[in-house]
């Protein structure tokens, strides 16, 4: 908790403030000859950007070639756009690093960890010049600060912008709330952050005894432990007061799987299936699963889903259900510390990527640009899912108030979480993707084979997170 409080108080002490207000005047300064902000400073950049939201559909790739198109002509600046799927940006980007050939910007929402290794380019200055310093959550960039401690070695330093930010949120079906005697107010984001223990079994058991309930294959929740979903421990561990960064340390170089907080976390969730609380086949779920069950009424709440989905994709595929108040939003939960997972859309800066001051100057006007200004945030919003930085811009624009579904979603449920939770984030260390995934799918399959075989529930997790800690713990060594 100390180190915690160390970076943010790095965040926004006087000299941090001083400064910024001096990089500012000096960039207006060097710029007074030329149109407003870098425009004419920029004229012939070229940035190469690295998107893998732009792979996930022709919304989001159709928003954003008319975004880039928009700046281009506005600026002058070219932006070069090339789609990476999440499940190939780490492959290509050794690829392309190893050529010598990388690109300026790279998406680095769900595989952080390559800006470990020297790769991301320190840009602490930049940030402290940028306009959305000014008016960027602290807590969203609390989860950038600990991406660039983790990447570089030294506490305190960014080495990403942040787009926007996706909070996991609580998502509840209001048919099982009705037939349970639940009013919405008891569950949704006017309940406040609901407790996993003192709260839930209660919840989950009236949730059990209804119609729906009832009905085979049918269970009030469930939690996911796929491989490719195993990010859920940066959700469950720092619920209960763990890492915020779930299964290693803030530093990035030691895990905490093994952790107390941790061990807590993985018993409740199998404690969960053992009572019918969570669904009986957890160990192949994810959040495609636990939506997929949630639109057809087999489970009564989604909390494995961001609210870029939780928004999106049920407005794509319930938009009647979504308009007819068939969905209530609520905080994640907590075990007694208000801290859950939140993707964080973010470009990485790319150190071999720069060649000189004109393009890095060009890569922070355009995410001003892109984020900074209230109606391109809207429709960051509308088209991508993302919820604003800024809490100002969900206050102020009509758009997040526009029915009272909006309301209750952004106002309600998204703003909340902005402001009362501390986001946390999956690690941006070397060999991420093996200790995000990887080794916590073995972990959860060690236990699930234990529990099969009589061992009791403390010792199975006990055994399974002491041996996953240590294959963690050599994977930190070897990129030391």
């Amino acid at each position: 908790m100390a180190q915690k409080q160390d970076v943010a108080d790095k965040a926004t002490d006087n000299s941090t403030v001083d400064r910024r207000s001096f990089l500012k005047a000096a960039g207006a300064g060097a710029t007074a000859t030329a149109l407003p902000g870098y425009v004419g400073f920029q004229g012939n950049v070229t940035l190469e950007v690295w998107l893998s939201y732009y792979t996930e559909g022709e919304t989001k790739k159709k928003y954003t070639d008319e975004l880039v198109k928009q700046y281009q002509n506005e600026t002058g600046t070219q932006i070069n756009i090339t789609g990476v799927p999440y499940t190939d940006v780490v492959t290509k980007f050794r690829s392309a690093r190893a050529a010598g050939n990388v690109p300026h910007l790279v998406e680095v929402m769900t595989r952080p960890g390559i800006l470990a290794g020297g790769a991301g380019m320190v840009v602490n200055d930049l940030w402290q010049s940028s306009s959305l310093a000014d008016k960027a959550s602290d807590k969203v960039m609390a989860g950038h600060r600990v991406w660039g401690s983790q990447s570089t070695g030294e506490e305190g330093n960014l080495v990403t912008f942040p787009l926007g930010f996706r909070p996991y949120l609580s998502a509840w079906r209001t048919d099982w709330l009705e037939q349970a005697g639940i009013d919405p107010s008891e569950v949704n984001h006017k309940a406040g952050s609901l407790h996993w223990y003192d709260d839930m079994p209660g919840i989950y058991d009236k949730l059990k005894q209804t119609k729906l309930g009832q009905k085979k294959g049918a269970f009030p929740d469930t939690t996911g432990m796929k491989q490719s979903d195993e990010e859920y421990m940066s959700l469950y561990i720092p619920q209960h007061g763990g890492s915020k960064s779930g299964v290693v340390n803030l530093k990035g170089d030691k895990a905490t799987i093994d952790t107390p907080e941790a061990r807590k976390a993985i018993k409740m969730q199998f404690d969960y299936i053992d009572q019918g609380y969570f669904h009986e086949n957890s160990i192949n779920h994810g959040d495609e699963e636990s939506t997929t069950l949630h639109w057809s009424g087999q489970t009564a709440v989604n909390h494995i889903q961001d609210s870029t989905d939780l928004w999106g994709d049920y407005l794509e595929e319930q938009p009647k259900a979504m308009k007819n108040g068939a969905y209530t939003w609520g905080l994640p939960m907590n075990a007694g510390t208000k801290s859950a997972l939140a993707w964080l859309p973010a470009l990485g800066f790319i150190a071999d990527g720069f060649d000189n001051q004109q393009q890095q100057d060009a890569a922070v006007k355009f995410i001003e640009w892109w984020v900074g200004d209230s109606d391109r945030a809207v429709k960051n919003a509308k088209n991508l899912g993302f919820v604003p930085v800024a809490p100002d811009q969900i206050k102020k624009e009509d758009f997040f108030a526009q029915t009272e579904m909006h309301k209750e979603f952004w106002r309600g449920a998204a703003l909340k979480t902005l402001n009362q939770f501390e986001p946390s984030v999956i690690p941006a260390v070397a060999g991420a993707n093996a200790i995000t995934y990887d080794i916590p799918r073995s972990m959860h399959q060690r236990i699930s084979q234990m529990l099969g075989r009589g061992t009791g529930l403390d010792k199975a997790v006990n055994q399974a997170t002491s041996q996953a800690a240590k294959e963690i713990n050599q994977r930190l060594q070897q990129s030391q």
